[in-house]
């Protein structure tokens, strides 16, 4: 069993293990509730990663698609940064 300590707010960090077994990712909800003596923890929802493949959906991008293998981040906001200077 892990011990960890609860912040002033009552926030507590779920060890990585209990995360890991339970399948817990950023995002998930979970559910607390008391049982005899302690606390039960329940995985509600789980919440899959997000993945770059996703950020135009999740941004309602509408424009055209650009593969990810032809993306050239720092380039293409360098020369969109020379274009609006002009």
């Amino acid at each position: 069993m892990a011990t960890v300590s609860v912040t002033s707010k009552g926030q507590v960090t779920i060890p990585k293990g209990v995360r890991q077994a339970l399948g817990i990712t950023p995002g998930s909800k979970v559910e607390f509730g008391l049982d005899g003596s302690g606390a039960r923890l329940k995985l509600i929802k789980r919440k899959a990663p997000s993945r770059i493949e996703d950020g135009p959906d999740i941004l309602n991008y509408a424009g055209p698609r650009i593969p990810i293998n032809e993306m050239h981040g720092g380039v293409a906001m360098k020369k969109a940064a020379k274009r609006a200077r002009r």
